[in-house]
């Protein structure tokens, strides 16, 4: 490996890091912050979603600012474009059903309503105009888009690290598909067999990714498909 390699590889290393350990950190201060200081929930609840975002994008999207910010990428490096939209948008979906079949099979019935999983959500939709439109743009932004690109960028950076010398075989998704398991499970989520359906839409949407090299799938998948059923 020359020495500019070596470089670059070092770089890739030190932002993961960075894109992990952003997460630990935040997701362990606000917790600390909750418990010390008991947060009072009565609060308005425009207010309440604004702070549950600020922690929500400090555990996903903070790390892959300043990743960005760092090496002076843009959002458009990483594949948020208009090109092969469609087939990226198609394939994403595909990804999603193993886990939308292991749903079904475990649940006589459920109903559908992005971002229904976070706890925000259904209040905002009671709410009058335009503490609705404000609070749901916060909750798409920041359990959406934010969500989902935060794989995106892992990603990146675990490719560039372990390159993937097969179509299918590809070290980055698989890592980030474990990933994803154990910070849902961090976080309080547990997993049967749905689990498996959990990792394919992961690897799904970021083979897709690589395919098309459109990242818009990723985002989707979390907008729309995350947290959306129950």
């Amino acid at each position: 490996m020359t020495e500019q390699a070596q470089k670059a590889s070092k770089k890739n290393i030190a932002d993961i890091l960075i894109i992990v350990l952003s997460f630990a950190i935040i997701y362990g201060i606000s917790g600390i912050v909750y418990v010390i200081f008991q947060l009072d929930l009565g609060k308005p609840l425009l207010v309440q979603t604004i702070m549950g975002a600020c922690v929500q994008f400090g555990t996903m999207g903070l790390g892959i600012c300043i990743v960005c910010v760092l090496r002076k990428d843009t959002f458009a490096s990483f594949g948020l474009k208009r090109e092969k939209l469609l087939l990226t948008i198609l394939l994403s979906a595909l990804a999603c059903l193993p886990s939308l079949l292991f749903r079904m099979y475990q649940q006589e019935s459920f109903t559908y309503l992005p971002f229904q999983g976070v706890h925000f959500t259904r209040p905002l939709l009671s709410s009058a105009f335009p503490v609705n439109v404000i609070g749901l743009l916060i909750v798409a932004t920041a359990w959406g888009f934010f969500e989902g690109f935060y794989y995106v960028v892992l990603y990146d950076r675990i490719n560039k690290v372990l390159p993937a010398k097969n179509s299918f075989l590809n070290w980055g998704a698989i890592i980030c598909g474990v990933y994803c398991l154990l910070l849902h499970i961090v976080v309080g989520h547990t997993y049967g067999i749905e689990a498996i359906g959990v990792f394919v839409a992961i690897y799904g949407m970021l083979l897709t990714y690589r395919y098309t090299g459109n990242a818009w799938g990723c985002v989707l998948i979390h907008c729309l498909y995350w947290n959306a059923i129950a």
